[in-house]
């Protein structure tokens, strides 16, 4: 997963700005750098890393250096935050590690919750975000949906499978999924023990398991940036996925992004069955919400690694049939005043 996900400091591009926003309105932006009659054309200008203009609308995405946060404050016209993890939650959250944990806290005392409040639009990337927020403050708050460019994998790492290849298993996290990352890193090391052939994959950036660090099947990697995430997740397949959640208000709140992460992985994959964005979704797994209770499932999945195969087109089928760029891509023109270029 990518590494910059810290919420102060400098601040570069973010994944959030990317599947938010530009992965779907880039060529309505301006370079910034380049020739003046080229730059006429588009009605966006960047004003920041994560913050664009609009004509006399301000967007900020989650956040960027402090005076472009100021800027984003001080807007004469109207102004659209766009935020997809509860900051607030986050930051009394006792299972995130304690840095992460202080600067969310110091994001959401110096900032946060101010650009929630000068908003004349919230965009929040979950139900459950959105409902939180609209309970905070008296201005709209909308539902946005992440977009990413890549498609779904194929299926054609599964063949393998049935030859005697190992089943693949990845788990993706940042920092901020450590607590269910550590709560299931003894079962993964225990079924590891137990199972051939499987392989262990995730992410983090130091050791979670000292006998999952030093298994020979087991492999973590450290964060990275987000452009050599996208390069990784374009040359890597797996068969399976987790994503457990800790059973906190911070976790509750995320995006629906792994959904479409691990489909163009390849992956099929096992969700905490009270995690809203999977449920009543075909093709996908559901596992208790408690993640030290996936012991079970998992040993299931690998005994009955034959079947993934069959869940893909599935899910794929599942999938709603209005195309979330278009949706995103349709919002996103109808309240930026643009229509005239």
């Amino acid at each position: 997963m990518p590494a910059n996900s810290a919420p102060d400091g400098a601040v570069n591009r973010l994944p959030s700005t990317d599947l938010y926003f530009l992965n779907t309105m880039a060529s309505w932006v301006r370079p910034r750098f380049g020739l003046r009659r080229r730059a006429r054309k588009n009605p966006i200008r960047a004003a920041g890393a994560n913050a664009f203009i609009a004509g006399d609308t301000f967007v900020l995405i989650r956040r960027d250096t402090p005076d472009v946060m100021r800027a984003a404050l001080d807007w004469r016209g109207p102004m659209i935050y766009v935020i997809d993890d509860d900051v607030a939650a986050g930051a009394v959250c006792p299972l995130l590690p304690d840095g992460y944990r202080a600067r969310l806290a110091r994001f959401e005392r110096q900032f946060h919750r101010d650009l929630l409040a000068r908003a004349d639009i919230v965009l929040a990337a979950s139900d459950m975000l959105a409902q939180r927020l609209a309970q905070e403050r008296a201005g709209p708050v909308a539902r946005i949906d992440p977009v990413w460019r890549q498609a779904a994998a194929d299926s054609a790492h599964f063949a393998p499978l049935l030859r005697g290849a190992p089943l693949q298993i990845v788990q993706l996290g940042s920092a901020s999924h450590r607590g269910a990352l550590m709560a299931i890193a003894p079962i993964m090391r225990d079924m590891l023990d137990r199972h051939e052939p499987v392989t262990f994959t995730y992410f983090s950036p130091r050791t979670i398991d000292e006998g999952l660090e030093r298994h020979a099947r087991a492999r973590r990697i450290e964060p990275m940036t987000w452009p050599e995430y996208q390069r990784w997740m374009a040359c890597n397949r797996f068969h399976l996925a987790l994503y457990p959640l800790a059973q906190t208000a911070f976790d509750r709140a995320r995006s629906a992004s792994k959904l479409t992460e691990h489909a163009i992985l390849g992956a099929v994959a096992l969700y905490p069955q009270g995690w809203p964005p999977a449920q009543g979704r075909e093709g996908v797994l559901l596992a208790p919400d408690r993640p030290e209770d996936w012991g079970e499932i998992i040993a299931q999945c690998i005994h009955r690694r034959d079947e993934l195969q069959w869940m893909r087109p599935s899910f794929s089928k599942s999938q709603p049939c209005v195309h979330p760029f278009a949706v995103q891509q349709e919002m996103w023109i109808r309240i930026l005043p643009i229509e005239q270029w």
